[in-house]
């Protein structure tokens, strides 16, 4: 019995065109991305590759913003790796995926302003670093604080010019942010009590001052002196600072998980101990 093959399997010797590989299809436009412009501060600037930069800003009404620029650190024949100074003004432009987290993309930074007088002295850069420092580590990503951008641009301008008045300045921006995060600590009546007399100790942990009568119980504390404490429960700005800059250190240090790099460079540990 002869079977027959279905005429689809049967090979006629039939010349064919060779086959392709299925062509992608393009996309001409990705609607889940946008591009968004903003007043920013360039706060810190990490190495991504031989290249590029990952530069984090603080922008006034995106907050935030972690973007990479490609090529910054690269020249070529036309033109030169300029890249981002730190604690410059400008406008930012970054293409970023709707909803995602993470890295967003520099599309482009025109500088409006440069402190150029921060230079001129190691304290005011120490200073100016450790303010864009805790900025950088108690704020989140794409979560705005006009007035604490504000409030970081006008400390830069001052910290420029400022001789005498680098801690006031840096003591100000302490409770600014700390008031914009949400965290600043009580210091006109006991966090566990609220007696309003005998304030003798600060804990971290209970957010703000602790009086002679629940300090005995409590395992982190920290001795406050009296100058120290009426200086930040009236907000006197014309005082000693290096006790309210060491106590609102101690308390960022808690909520940064470890203590800002910059701190011992502002205020040597030894003279915070002789003059708290």
């Amino acid at each position: 019995m002869t079977h027959l093959l279905p005429d689809l399997l049967v090979d006629r010797h039939v010349d064919r065109p060779p086959c392709r590989p299925a062509r992608r299809p393009v996309i001409l436009y990705d609607s889940d991305m946008s591009i968004v412009s903003d007043e920013a501060v360039a706060l810190r600037r990490l190495d991504y590759s031989e290249t590029s930069q990952v530069i984090v800003f603080f922008a006034r009404t995106l907050g935030k913003v972690r973007a990479i620029g490609k090529g910054l650190k690269r020249s070529t024949k036309t033109r030169f790796a300029v890249g981002i100074d730190l604690l410059e003004v400008g406008t930012l432009s970054v293409s970023r995926r709707e909803r995602a987290e993470g890295l967003a993309t520099l599309t482009e930074w025109k500088q409006t302003r440069v402190h150029s007088g921060l230079r001129e002295k190691l304290d005011r850069t120490y200073a100016a670093l450790y303010a864009a420092e805790i900025t950088s580590y108690l704020t989140e990503d794409w979560d705005p604080h006009p007035r604490l951008f504000d409030a970081l641009v006008r400390t830069l301008d001052e910290l420029s010019t400022a001789n005498e008045t680098l801690l006031s300045a840096l003591v100000i921006f302490q409770r600014t942010l700390l008031d914009e995060v949400g965290s600043l600590p009580r210091f006109d009546a006991c966090a566990l009590c609220n007696r309003t007399s005998d304030l003798t100790h600060f804990s971290s942990f209970e957010g703000g001052m602790i009086c002679r009568h629940c300090e005995p119980v409590q395992i982190e504390k920290r001795e406050v002196s009296a100058p120290t404490l009426k200086t930040l429960a009236e907000g006197i700005i014309d005082a000693p600072m290096v006790g309210p800059f060491s106590l609102l250190n101690y308390h960022i240090s808690h909520l940064m998980g470890r203590e800002p790099a910059l701190a011992n460079k502002v205020v040597p540990p030894g003279r915070r101990r002789r003059l708290e």
